[in-house]
């Protein structure tokens, strides 16, 4: 995803650039149209001097246009090449303007989009080539320059790849140090994230602890006083869990746990609510369901519980027993969760391995 992201970005610059290229093709109709009226004046000659070199520019954008669609690839270059193009043809046909071998320097500073130092190398040797071209071509023209004319570009291009480097370099040192930023943010996000989870649920279960199960129940009561929609609590304990950790070790009630856990967590539903109270209880808030579907949930719970088998525990299943209790209006939340607490404790003495339900007669399963 990310090198894909770093290819759209780079063609979205591309595309950048060529807009560019066009725009300097438009601005030049204009400036062509009256340098051949000046020139035509002076020179017959030269009424085709509107027609040529615009037609060579928009024969260069056009093969531009097509290396973008076909060769996306091979665009960077061929971009840097285009401006060199397109920079000697404004300098052939307007050799005579003071200021067109400004031109020279359009495909050094298109490179220095790039970043990369041997494209702004590539970019300043085609400017001299470009350079070494026109003193041949037009060494009538130019017939006061001299090779030492020519020799003389030389270092004026090296300071202009100067600078256009150390903009690159600079850009690279913002654009690292905006990386090493970004880095370091999202390390202490997610340092904060991890922080905030490990305060939050239980090491060996990955459930809610009991201090955010708290903190839930209280809003969820709170919510419900405006709302008025059904919460039940569900207090579970697994049974015998003592004998358990005495007889086959505490790894083998650390697997228990976990298992238990995962069908806690499997079983509910997405709006329901699943926590670590503490040693061997859970406890589970239900949101926007009837008693009676609620009851059936944790029967279905206890039953999977029931017909797992563990090789820790050579091969033998752990029960459950369970406590369910349905929030009534006005009622605080110490009431409600010591109604599936009392229903839990009515469960353990009456057999376990069964759901007792508080808020109706004594309702149970085996």
């Amino acid at each position: 995803m990310q090198i894909d992201a770093f290819d759209q970005h780079k063609q979205d610059w591309n595309r950048k650039l060529l807009n560019a290229y066009w725009l300097l093709v438009s601005i030049q109709l204009p400036f062509e149209f009256l340098y051949s009226l000046t020139t035509k004046q002076e020179d017959p000659s030269q009424a085709n001097h509107l027609i040529l070199p615009l037609l060579i520019m928009i024969l260069i954008m056009l093969t531009l246009e097509t290396t973008n669609k076909l060769f996306k690839k091979l665009l960077d270059y061929q971009i840097i090449s285009g401006g060199a193009f397109l920079s000697f043809t404004l300098i052939y046909f307007n050799h005579d303007v003071k200021l067109t071998p400004l031109y020279f320097f359009l495909p050094i500073f298109v490179s220095i989009f790039y970043f990369q130092r041997s494209k702004i190398i590539y970019s300043v040797g085609l400017s001299f080539l470009s350079i070494c071209v026109l003193y041949v071509a037009r060494l009538s023209v130019f017939s006061g320059y001299v090779l030492s004319d020519l020799l003389s570009v030389v270092p004026i291009l090296g300071i202009v790849s100067i600078i256009a480097l150390g903009i690159m370099n600079r850009g690279v040192e913002i654009l690292n140090n905006l990386k090493a930023t970004t880095e370091l943010k999202q390390e202490l996000m997610i340092k904060n994230i991890i922080m905030d989870k490990l305060s939050k649920t239980d090491a060996l279960t990955d459930l809610y602890n009991h201090i955010t199960f708290h903190e839930y129940l209280d809003e969820l009561i709170q919510q419900s006083g405006a709302g008025n929609f059904c919460i039940h609590i569900a207090v579970l304990d697994i049974d015998n869990f003592k004998k358990v950790n005495d007889t086959y070790g505490h790894r083998a009630g650390d697997a228990v746990l976990k298992n238990v856990s995962s069908t806690l967590k499997t079983r509910v539903g997405l709006n329901d609510f699943v926590a670590r109270y503490g040693g061997e209880e859970f406890a589970i808030i239900f949101t926007e369901k009837a008693t009676e579907e609620v009851f059936e949930i944790l029967e279905r719970i206890r039953w999977q519980i029931s017909q797992s088998k563990y090789e820790e525990l050579n091969g033998h299943s752990v029960t459950i027993s369970i406590g369910l209790n349905e929030y009534r209006s006005g009622t605080s939340k110490e009431t409600l969760f010591s109604g599936a607490d009392q229903s839990l404790y009515t469960a353990k003495m009456t057999g376990k391995n069964k759901t007792v339900i508080q808020t109706a007669q004594l309702k149970e399963a085996n």
